[in-house]
């Protein structure tokens, strides 16, 4: 991600909820709900082909539990490996 003029790796947590049979159906759902809602620029793309998301929990909750937050994350610098 380019923030300021610079490239740097930037890693991001972000709650999503979705309806889904499985497990894998809902990662499915919840990824796309999020290259939905973030855009990045031409040049994050082609400094960054091989990014990775990766799902650190799916849980089942009750149909009647509050969806909020449902958008935005929160975003941190990761280091180079």
């Amino acid at each position: 991600m380019t923030l300021e003029g610079k490239f740097q790796l930037m890693g991001f947590y972000a709650t999503r909820w979705v309806e889904a049979e499985t497990a894998e159906i809902a990662e499915q759902g919840a990824l796309e709900a999020v290259r939905d809602e973030f855009q990045f620029s031409d040049e994050d793309r082609r400094r960054a082909p091989d990014a990775m998301m990766y799902f650190e929990e799916i849980v089942e909750v009750s149909p009647d539990t509050p969806r909020v937050p449902n958008k935005g994350a929160s975003w941190f610098p990761m280091e180079e490996n």
